[in-house]
């Protein structure tokens, strides 16, 4: 094997050698001899300095190849954190949608009573309606109730986080069952509050785990139920337009049959269909619009955004797991 180096190599090698002082006397040695062997490799044999940086690189580029890097720490939140973390955040989103709602839309008792569903959205004897006569107005502050509950299992975690979750869906559910159209608004959020109680424990039972087909075909066809439902008293009682109801709720309806397919974009798709809806619906709600419903509307849009907003958490959560067991 050659030993001899042009004057070019030389000064290469001793730029090498001092740009490798981290290295044990063994390691640097091993180095060296074997970027000679490159060196003689090359079709000039080293002897122009142009040749060498462009096959090896600078001397201190070429050092810096045999660091010895550590493997940084990998830092991986508990999966129970991690599902919590990307519930609540949209269910906090959506409980302040409501609340918006509650303050902020036009009355619609007297439109109610005029389209013929005054004995369905009417409270008959329904315990909110005793604490509205006593209360007043301060009853809207139930609306703030999820955007509580939502946030706080984010900073309390372990029992007492979970006993603030499942109070939170709890008293929700209450409201939605103490009668009138006003508990109806809240359904949507207290979906997800429950799903935000029962999911982590779901989804952990295994690393991979993700919602069966099973699961994904009930849902698909109860969400399906629930739009031509919505759709058909939005249709009876909309007095503009009629493709303007309808071709929203086909949308939702197409979106919400492609769930049990796990195709990512369909779900996030029917999470940003569901939102346009309830701004939609909210909007056609206005007396200088179609003075229109507004619970249809927001009820479809707003059991779209939960249910797709399920389904895109469960994606991410086997994509996660994915990418941690391939670490290993």
């Amino acid at each position: 094997m050659k030993t001899y180096l042009p004057r070019a190599a030389r000064n290469y090698v001793v730029q090498l050698s001092r740009a490798l002082d981290f290295l044990s006397e063994q390691e640097r040695k091993q180095v060296l001899e074997q970027t000679r062997e490159e060196i003689h490799r090359l079709p000039g044999g080293g002897r122009r300095k142009r040749e060498l940086i462009s096959a090896l690189g600078e001397p201190a580029t070429r050092a810096r190849k045999f660091e010895r890097t550590e493997p940084e720490e990998l830092e991986v939140s508990s999966g129970k954190h991690f599902l919590t973390r990307i519930l609540a955040w949209p269910i906090c989103a959506l409980a302040l949608m409501t609340v918006v709602v509650v303050l902020f839309a036009p009355p619609q008792q007297e439109l109610i009573s005029s389209q013929g569903l005054g004995q369905l959205l009417t409270p008959v004897g329904g315990w909110l309606a005793a604490l509205e006569e006593t209360i007043g107005s301060q009853l809207i502050w139930l609306a703030f109730i999820p955007v509580v509950f939502s946030l706080l299992p984010l900073w309390l975690q372990g029992a007492v986080g979970m006993t603030l979750q499942i109070l939170g869906a709890v008293v929700m559910t209450a409201v939605c069952l103490g009668g009138g159209i006003l508990p109806l608004y809240f359904v949507p959020v207290t979906i997800l509050l429950w799903a935000q109680v029962f999911t982590p424990l779901l989804m952990m039972r295994g690393s991979m785990a993700r919602p069966g087909s099973g699961w994904l075909v009930t849902a698909s066809v109860i969400l399906i139920a629930a739009l031509a439902f919505t759709t058909y008293q939005g249709l009876a009682s909309f007095t503009g337009a009629q493709w303007l109801v309808l071709a929203p709720g086909v949308v939702l309806v197409v979106l919400a049959a492609l769930l049990p397919t796990r195709w990512k974009a369909a779900h996030i798709s029917l999470v940003a269909a569901g939102f346009l809806v309830m701004v939609a619906g909210f909007i056609a709600a206005l007396p200088g619009t179609y003075n229109a419903l507004l619970l249809w509307p927001w009820l479809a849009g707003g059991l779209s955004f939960a249910v797709g907003h399920l389904a895109v958490a469960a994606g991410l959560w086997h994509e996660r797991a994915r990418k941690l067991l391939a670490l290993f």
